[in-house]
């Protein structure tokens, strides 16, 4: 049989295929939500966790003149592509720990990150131990309660979010505060993103959004 590709050949086919081609992620708006929701928490070094080519860097700094941005990925593909990160190193976060000093960072981002991960409770504990104690993490997953996840589900029909073979857990804004707070953070907020009607994610609502946002501050 054939040897079973490994996380890292996975992310690295992608980005070294559809991912490296021009306009791969045109139309695609968390970048800049997130980005507005760091300004209004101004760190001074952070993290970006999943950094791929460096476009959330990128748009961070933009808004945010002066932070110093570091960046992770599994993908070593991806950060031969990364620009705009003051740092970039490759880490496996289902056994690695992050090359960064206990209480060093203001901010820690995970975009579309801890769904792939094998524990994301050991992943949310390393953010909590690289951030100084009133520093911030940024999570967003995919939301599984979803209106139209759920309404494809009572159609008989498997929801993409649960369908993507990539996603190995699946979150609702009560999961994924639950597990935040395990690891020692406090709840500031969950709150939603969206490609049209932005002000919806706002409101409170969740299963308005597809990609849940969560803050939580170290205590």
């Amino acid at each position: 049989m054939p040897q079973a590709m490994s996380q890292r050949e996975q992310y690295d086919l992608e980005w070294n295929g559809w991912k490296a081609a021009a306009g791969a992620f045109e139309g695609v708006r968390r970048y800049g939500q997130i980005s507005q929701r760091v300004a209004a928490l101004a760190p001074d070094r952070m993290l970006d966790v999943g950094c791929g080519d460096g476009r959330l860097a990128r748009e961070i700094k933009q808004v945010l003149a002066g932070v110093v941005v570091h960046g992770c990925d599994l993908s070593v593909a991806a950060l031969d592509r990364a620009e705009g990160l003051d740092r970039k190193y490759a880490v496996d976060l289902n056994g690695e720990r992050l090359p960064e000093s206990d209480c060093s960072l203001d901010l820690v981002v995970a975009s579309e990150v801890i769904e792939h991960l094998v524990e994301p409770g050991r992943a949310v504990a390393e953010f909590h131990r690289v951030l100084r104690p009133g520093g911030h993490v940024l999570i967003t997953v995919p939301n599984v309660a979803f209106w139209r996840f759920r309404l494809e589900a009572l159609r008989g029909g498997v929801p993409s979010v649960t369908a993507d073979e990539r996603h190995l857990h699946s979150f609702n804004a009560a999961l994924l505060a639950a597990l935040v707070v395990r690891e020692g953070f406090e709840l500031v907020t969950v709150t939603g993103l969206r490609q049209r009607y932005e002000f919806l994610g706002a409101m409170g609502f969740t299963w308005l959004c597809d990609t849940l946002l969560l803050i939580g501050r170290r205590l």
